[in-house]
């Protein structure tokens, strides 16, 4: 990681230096020929350019960050050596896929990154639960791996190459704007990214992150396997603007996962499954995002998401730390006396979920990005993402309440190294406004829309009415809940939504139900093979034939001639009437 970051710094700086326009200064090395059958030729080749940069610049600069807390937070060296064997197999694959300039073999990145997540979610394989979370988790990311296949073939089919910059000439000059075969050929490379991007409803392995330690989860849910889906489409963003349906498409998945992620997040009481859904509603701005065409928007959503995301993760390792493992907010209370570095911590990512106005980068983003929405017509949409952002400040302001409010419960505490603050401190530099004047060097590499900021003002001014509705909802219900409040609280209707959303939706009684019963019962059936039972049932009837066969020979002679009389009678009546 430390010799990744070394060359990811002295790229940057011949970045930087160069006075050579972004979107031609590019670093191409021709490794070997992967494989070659007839005309169709692979080869293997590694290309940076400022997408990619960009994207280096995330992993490299995060995962660095994660490591080294990884190394101050997890105590057994058998699980750091694992730790660490399993994140640079997953470092390895994500540079893979934002490095190589051909589809098919960025698929060999796309299959490393299913690996490794499914290793660092079993990483303590030895109980149970953990192992079937891995195996659920390496099964759904497959699933819509079909779909990205389905894509690639067509995109060879139709343009007779994989390169992914003769793709995106080939197709800028040869194929119609909003024609079917765009249509096709972006929608299987979106439904090929949700698996990756946890998208509704394909988010499941990103809930069962959490069975793996933090500094994992925060790799995972943060700094890599996320970005694989998202970078998929900002490097094919010039195919995906020109299919108008796909990107309607892509504004259905992301206000389900908005719904479904933050109404969840308010009713859960495990910390990590909390900050989980938290960081699942996030990522669907990225696609709103992308459903507005504003791809620069998105670039900064993105840096947002991950330093947010890692932040919180961080955060809320040290916080389960400190309470010697206690998972559940409602055993947990009175700790902003306790531990105030801790609690200014959660402070200061709260602001910046909660899209604090003219402080935080997330409100210029998410604002951007919502008015985006609005003014392109997907109101119903733009109402669902300042409800996101709504619901989202309520779940962490419900957080600070119940664990840093609240009468105390726990006497003793867990202590932890200072220095596994260091990461967390020089995120929260990065957590404010600061990174959106950062130039990315993206010029016309993704396309740049300007943004009509006629009327923004107003927009804004709603925006910053949400947050401190937050403020004033959270306060009334969870910082000083009275008997009218738990008698809301009561009510049937509130109760059943609670219940509803405290087993997600039952989203995972669905699965059972459509998938995984049917599925162990055709098992089960072919376990006793059927066709073995039919083959049975033919050899018994011929068995019973033959037996009957054998019994006419009985050796009377008056038996054989009446029944060659009998069978001639039949024959000429055959004859005769047929």
């Amino acid at each position: 990681m430390l010799i990744t970051n070394l060359i990811t710094m002295f790229t940057c700086i011949d970045f930087i230096k160069n006075t050579v326009p972004d979107m031609l200064l590019v670093y191409s090395r021709p490794l070997w020929t992967w494989f070659s059958v007839g005309d169709f030729v692979v080869p293997l080749s590694l290309t940076l350019d400022g997408l990619s940069l960009t994207f280096l610049v995330i992993i490299a600069f995060l995962g660095l960050l994660i490591y080294f807390f990884a190394a101050s937070y997890l105590t057994s060296k058998k699980d750091v050596y694992t730790f660490y064997a399993y994140s640079n197999l997953l470092i390895a694959s994500m540079l893979t896929i934002i490095l190589v300039d051909n589809l098919l073999v960025m698929l060999i990145g796309w299959e490393g990154v299913s690996i490794s997540t499914y290793l660092l979610i079993g990483i303590y394989y030895k109980q149970l639960r953990n192992g079937y979370a891995a195996a659920k988790a390496f099964v759904l990311m497959h699933l819509t791996d079909i779909f990205l296949i389905i894509g690639v073939f067509l995109l060879y089919q139709t343009l007779d190459t994989l390169n992914i910059r003769e793709i995106l000439t080939q197709a800028h000059d040869n194929l119609a704007i909003d024609s079917d075969i765009i249509f096709w050929i972006t929608l299987m490379l979106f439904l090929g990214a949700i698996s990756k991007s946890a998208l509704f409803p394909m988010q499941s392995w990103f809930v069962e992150t959490t069975l793996a330690p933090m500094p994992a989860v925060a790799l995972m849910q943060s700094s890599t396997v996320i970005l694989a889906g998202v970078y998929l489409i900002l490097r094919l963003s010039n195919l995906f603007i020109m299919s108008s349906d796909t990107l309607d498409i892509m504004t259905i998945f992301a206000s389900l996962t908005v719904l479904f992620a933050s109404s969840i997040a308010l009713v859960q009481s495990d910390v990590k499954r909390i900050v989980t859904y938290i960081n699942l509603a996030q990522i669907s701005y990225l696609f709103y995002a992308f459903a507005t065409q504003s791809w620069g928007s998105s670039l900064n959503c993105l840096i947002n998401y991950v330093i947010t995301s890692t932040l919180l993760i961080l955060a809320s390792a040290i916080l389960l730390k400190k309470c010697q493992g206690e998972r559940n907010i409602n055993k947990l209370g009175g700790l902003a006396k306790s531990f105030p570095v801790l609690y200014a911590i959660f402070l200061i990512i709260m602001l910046s979920l909660s899209a604090i106005p003219w402080i935080s980068a997330s409100f210029y983003i998410k604002g951007n990005i919502i008015w985006g929405l609005m003014i392109k017509d997907h109101l119903m949409a733009g109402t669902i993402g300042l409800l996101g952002i709504l619901l989202s400040s309520l779940s962490i302001w419900r957080l600070i309440f119940i664990v840093f409010y609240h009468k105390p419960k726990i006497a003793e505490f867990a202590k932890t190294k200072w220095i596994s603050y260091c990461p967390i401190f020089i995120l929260l530099i990065f957590a404010t406004a600061i990174f959106i004047y950062f130039p990315i060097p993206t010029q016309n590499i993704i396309p740049i829309a300007k943004l009509d900021t006629n009327s923004q003002l107003s927009f804004q001014l709603l925006l910053a009415a949400v947050t401190i509705l937050s403020f004033v909802i959270a306060y009334i219900f969870y910082a000083h809940p009275n008997s009218e409040v738990q008698e809301v609280l009561n009510t049937p209707m509130v109760k059943f939504i609670v219940r509803l959303c405290s087993c997600d939706w039952r989203f995972d009684y669905l699965l059972s139900i459509i998938f995984v019963k049917p599925y162990v019962y055709l098992a089960n059936m072919l376990k006793k093979d059927p066709l073995a039972i039919w083959d049975n049932w033919i050899m018994l009837g011929i068995k019973k034939i033959n037996s009957y066969i054998v019994s006419l020979e009985n050796g009377h002679i008056r038996w054989y001639m009446v029944s060659i009389v009998i069978g001639s009678i039949i024959i000429l009546m055959l004859l005769i009437f047929i």
